[in-house]
């Protein structure tokens, strides 16, 4: 494949590909009082928390405790902002991310959340 139809295979992966979800997807739409609502510092366990989110993606420290990260990224993936000749155009086309870290104690219950949202949406 000569290098020209590589790039437009690329370009093809990346508009198909174009929003990244990590979880379920309920980040997408969730606004501050649904998630404090779904999501109750000490009484909220992981295991609840993933009933309704699904899986994210786990970090866990040596002491036992852990944060879940969910995110939900309208527009190309991140990885395509490294790809060179690429990375300079999906770079600079405007993205909307929403993103939900939760922090868990040792004993697996729900301690501080966080909500954030960039970009337009």
């Amino acid at each position: 494949m000569n290098r020209p139809h590589r790039l437009m295979s690329l370009l093809l992966c990346a508009a198909l590909a174009s929003c990244t979800t990590m979880g379920n997807g309920r980040v997408r739409t969730l606004q501050s009082h649904e998630a404090a609502e779904l999501l109750q510092p000490g009484r909220t366990t992981q295991a609840e928390a993933r009933q309704r989110l699904g899986p994210g993606s786990v970090l866990r420290f040596q002491s036992g405790w852990l944060t879940e990260q969910y995110v939900y990224r309208d527009g190309l993936p991140r990885a395509l902002d490294f790809v060179p000749v690429v990375g300079l155009v999906t770079a600079a086309l405007p993205a909307a991310e929403t993103e939900l870290v939760l922090l868990y104690s040792p004993d697996g219950v729900l301690r501080k959340f966080k909500l954030r949202r960039t970009g337009t949406g």
